[in-house]
C-alpha cells in the first residue's frame, strides 16, 4: 500500500469520528473551503449526508488499485456527486466514476476529471485560485458566500452548491471569472434545488456556456 493510502486510511475513521461527534466544519478534497452545516441553505441534516458520501466515495478510492485518490477532488451537494482532477489513463476515471455511483446515497455522479498530469506549483496554483474565489464569493454583496463550493483543477474553477436565483448564480460566476489566473469557470450549482443550464450572453439561447 502506497504512503498516500496509508495516511488516508488512517484519517478517514478520524474524520468520520470528527463529523459524528458533532465538529461543524470539515474539507474534502483539495482547494475545499470548510462551511457550517447549520448556516448553509441546505441544511444540517443534508450537510452531514453530503460529507458522509463523499468520504465513503473517497474510502473506495484508497481500496482500488486504479484511483489515485490524492488526485481525484469529490465534491457533493444534495447527492449529486463532482469528481474533478486528474487521470493517469481513461481507465483510472472510469473506475472513479463506478465507484462514486455505486456508493451509498449517490443520486448522480458528474465527472470533470481530465486525463493529465498536475505538477506541483499547477497543484499550489489551483489552491491559490480557490482560495481567491472563495474569498471573493464571501465579500460579494450579491452572493451568499458560504453555500458555493469551490474546486480549481489547472486554472479551470468548477462551483457547487445553492443559490437563490439565476442572478445569484450568474454573479458568482462573474466573481470567480475575475480571479487572476482563471482560465475557465464551469458552473454546477443549483437555483433553487434545480440544475438550470448557464447560457453564454454572446450565444443564442439554447447553447451551454
Amino acid at each position: 500500500m502506497s504512503n498516500i493510502k496509508r495516511v488516508f486510511t488512517i484519517i478517514l475513521p478520524v474524520g468520520l469520528l470528527l463529523l459524528i461527534s458533532g465538529c461543524t466544519s470539515v474539507a474534502v478534497g483539495t482547494g475545499a473551503v470548510a462551511t457550517g452545516m447549520v448556516a448553509e441553505r441546505r441544511g444540517a441534516g443534508d450537510y452531514v449526508e453530503d460529507i458522509w458520501v463523499a468520504w465513503k466515495i473517497r474510502g473506495s478510492f484508497v481500496q482500488s488499485e486504479k484511483v489515485r485518490v490524492a488526485n481525484v477532488n469529490v465534491s457533493v451537494y444534495q447527492g449529486r456527486v463532482l469528481l474533478t482532477g486528474v487521470a493517469a489513463s481513461q481507465e483510472e476515471i472510469s473506475e472513479a466514476i463506478s465507484l462514486a455511483k455505486n456508493t451509498r446515497g449517490v443520486l448522480e455522479v458528474s465527472s470533470e476529471i481530465q486525463v493529465q498530469s498536475e505538477t506541483p506549483k499547477e497543484l499550489a496554483n489551483d489552491v491559490w485560485i480557490s482560495t481567491q474565489v472563495k474569498s471573493r464569493l464571501f465579500s460579494s454583496d450579491h452572493v451568499r458566500g458560504i453555500d458555493i463550493h469551490v474546486e480549481t483543477t489547472k486554472g479551470v474553477v468548477y462551483l457547487t452548491g445553492q443559490a437563490q436565483s439565476v442572478e445569484e448564480r450568474d454573479q458568482a460566476i462573474e466573481s470567480a471569472k475575475s480571479v487572476s489566473g482563471v482560465v475557465e469557470v464551469v458552473s454546477y450549482i443549483l437555483v433553487n434545488d434545480k440544475a438550470i443550464p448557464v447560457y453564454n450572453k454572446t450565444t443564442s439561447p439554447g447553447v451551454m456556456e
